[in-house]
């Protein structure tokens, strides 16, 4: 499961995804040969994590702080996937990082604006979006908030029917430049 392909985290909102992705980084940073009785299958160097939350930065960090190597993992956050290539761009920054693993958190915050959660359509494509990152040899984690009362989704969980990525969160970053930030211009962690 670790280290692999891609990872999907999904849960009810505040039940510790980001903990989860947060300890698991922590561990294949720190060069465990197991997380949680699973076998990590190759070392990891540099994590680099896309946050779509409003906060998350500081709380990974906090998280963080102490628990990995100094230089061992980028954060940066994940704004208006809608732009053309936006996610070969950073698909790019993370070769150029030599990123060992991309953890998205959150997938849902990542769906461009006005994309419905419901949609099949917009599961394939996003999924297609993101497939180059992981065929490149970068593994993904993706965290994913299911809701409370639905019961079936295109993405094989129980998303909340009719939500759009509109109503989810996003980081601006910094508030007044309309670019899209890469990864390789966000600083790496190094507040140990």
């Amino acid at each position: 499961m670790l280290t692999s392909y891609i990872t999907m985290l999904a849960d009810e909102p505040k039940t510790g995804k980001t903990n989860f992705a947060a300890g698991m980084s922590a561990a294949l940073l720190n060069g465990a040969d197991e997380f949680l009785g699973l076998p990590v299958l190759r070392p990891c160097r540099h994590i680099v994590f896309g946050l779509t939350d409003d906060g998350a930065e500081g709380e990974l960090r906090e998280r963080l702080h102490g628990a990995v190597p100094r230089d061992s993992l980028n954060v940066f956050p994940v704004e208006d996937t809608s732009q053309p290539g936006y996610w070969q761009g950073i698909h790019d920054d993370l070769l150029t990082l030599g990123a060992d693993l991309f953890v998205l958190d959150n997938v849902l915050g990542a769906l461009g604006d006005g994309e419905d959660v419901a949609s099949s359509v917009t599961a394939r494509n996003t999924i297609d979006k993101l497939k180059p990152i992981s065929k490149s040899g970068i593994p993904g984690t993706w965290t994913a908030s299911l809701g409370r009362s639905s019961t079936s989704c295109p993405w094989s969980t129980p998303f909340e029917s009719g939500t759009s990525a509109s109503r989810c969160s996003r980081v601006h970053w910094p508030p007044s430049t309309p670019a899209r930030p890469t990864a390789a211009s966000c600083s790496r962690s190094s507040e140990r």
